[in-house]
């Protein structure tokens, strides 16, 4: 195990570094630049002053020797849009992605794995109709008109939840309930119809195998043969379907944070990519990239765990 671990981090590594060199040359060949976005209404010499002063005249290679240089010392330098230090930005903005996309996690596991189970379970059946036709909605549904409604419904018609915002999430979280639902469930509702569709075909080919066939044929009651035979057994590529999930919903859910004006790291993705602010590009990139690449580190661990039979030595 160890000298898997050890394979991974140098390989998750090499991944990081190829990553930020194609994120520095697209950021670079994009027309414009963040001085003239920043400074429109400003004079020719003041923006020489300013590419001059963040050293946007020097070649790109040198500026991303320099950067890379910073960043391995801890140092992901300072935002053209805020003035602060980009490292200290997005440690503000993580905690209020993790609180998004934990929350519309647990409400997709909790619902989706056993509307999953129970569509094998009931295979051929109105449940399991009623089930596929449901997922099928929801994948098809887009995430950013889905909020829009919900904003219409609930906040503008109802008066119910407000439509925007993170509220008093800083002070106690008094505030922070109203303001959660709406893009929780959103993304929730997204994200489940993948995670009953998974679940149920690895149900229903675990269902299939001769090991619970034999179960079954020594009088084994249903409910153990789900639950300790077959349920363990189709947990393990669920799991990777939840990693991936994960990964992708922490590094940033951008449109529904957009939407409703949570201030988490997909929202300052979006607003880093408007501005040109190549410091904050940079090091939202490193971010979403190291997490993805320790997500997945932790499924695979969590493979040999659950499977005996799974081995990295």
């Amino acid at each position: 195990m160890l000298s898997f671990l050890v394979r991974r981090l140098v390989i998750g590594l090499i991944t990081l570094w190829l990553i930020t060199v194609g994120i520095f040359a697209l950021i670079n060949l994009a027309p414009g630049g963040p001085v003239a976005i920043m400074n429109m209404s400003s004079t020719a010499s003041t923006r020489h002053e300013l590419e001059r002063y963040y050293h946007l005249n020097d070649p790109a290679p040198v500026r991303y020797v320099r950067w890379l240089n910073s960043a391995l010392h801890g140092n992901l330098g300072t935002s053209y849009d805020f003035g602060e230090p980009v490292a200290a930005v997005i440690g503000q903005r993580l905690p209020n992605t993790a609180i998004l996309a934990g929350t519309a996690i647990l409400i997709s596991i909790l619902f989706g794995i056993p509307l999953g189970i129970l569509a094998a379970v009931r295979r051929g059946t109105w449940v399991d109709t009623a089930t596929t036709a449901g997922t099928t909605i929801g994948l098809s549904t887009p995430d950013f008109w889905l909020g829009t409604v919900m904003i219409i419904v609930f906040a503008v018609t109802l008066h119910w939840l407000p439509s925007s915002g993170m509220g008093g999430a800083g002070s106690g979280g008094g505030g922070l309930l109203p303001h959660l639902i709406m893009p929780a469930s959103v993304l929730a509702i997204v994200l489940t119809p993948n995670l009953v569709r998974f679940t149920r075909s690895s149900v229903l080919g675990v269902l299939e195998a001769d090991y619970i066939r034999t179960a079954r044929a020594k009088g084994v009651r249903r409910i153990v043969v789900l639950g300790k035979h077959a349920f363990r057994n189709a947990l393990i590529p669920i799991l990777s379907l939840v990693g991936l999930l994960a990964a992708t919903l922490l590094g940033g859910s951008a449109i529904v944070e957009s939407v409703f004006a949570w201030p988490g790291i997909g929202r300052l993705t979006v607003q880093a990519a408007t501005d040109r602010d190549y410091p904050m590009i940079m090091g939202v990139t490193l971010l979403v990239a190291a997490i993805v690449i320790g997500i997945n580190l932790v499924t695979d661990i969590l493979y040999a765990y659950l499977d005996p039979r799974v081995h990295y030595d």
